[in-house]
């Protein structure tokens, strides 16, 4: 199989990632890229207190949202676009340290005059290709997805 996305160079990412992590005392952190900043905090019994996301929080977050824009991007190039997209995420952790995730499944809906083929295809290959998030994770366990196509 080709390694090879035929995608304009604009949707590449290959550009290093600058981003400074702050402490700013009773469990809670500031993110910045000097574009953005955003809170964060340790999790509730680490020293946060549920008032901003934790990191693995962020994590899982930041994974459905690159599968989010990498399918969006795929079924746009396929002339579709639809009304109405959510991924719900399900992981279980292994009981020892790091706590890797050993599964992940995602719950995708998507709401749109779409081939159930064509759409279980883009989130295949999202998941193990295009979402460099997805792939780290299928890289430490088992990531599955089902797609439910609301038309």
């Amino acid at each position: 199989m080709s390694t090879e996305i035929p995608w304009p160079e604009s949707r590449k990412e290959w550009k290093p990632v600058d981003m400074t992590v702050t402490y700013s005392g009773d469990g809670a952190f500031s993110a910045s890229t000097g574009a953005i900043t955003f809170p964060m905090e340790a999790p509730v019994g680490m020293g946060g207190h549920g008032k901003f996301a934790n990191p693995i929080q962020y994590l899982v977050g930041a994974m459905c949202g690159c599968v989010g824009v990498k399918i969006l991007l795929a079924l746009g190039d396929n002339g579709i676009v639809p009304d109405e997209l959510a991924i719900a995420f399900h992981g279980t952790r292994v009981k020892t340290m790091p706590a890797f995730f050993d599964h992940v499944h995602l719950t995708i809906t998507l709401k749109a005059g779409a081939d159930d083929a064509l759409v279980n295809n883009i989130v295949n290959q999202t998941i193990t290709r295009l979402c460099p998030i997805s792939a780290m994770f299928v890289e430490c366990g088992e990531v599955t997805a089902e797609c439910r196509i609301v038309r």
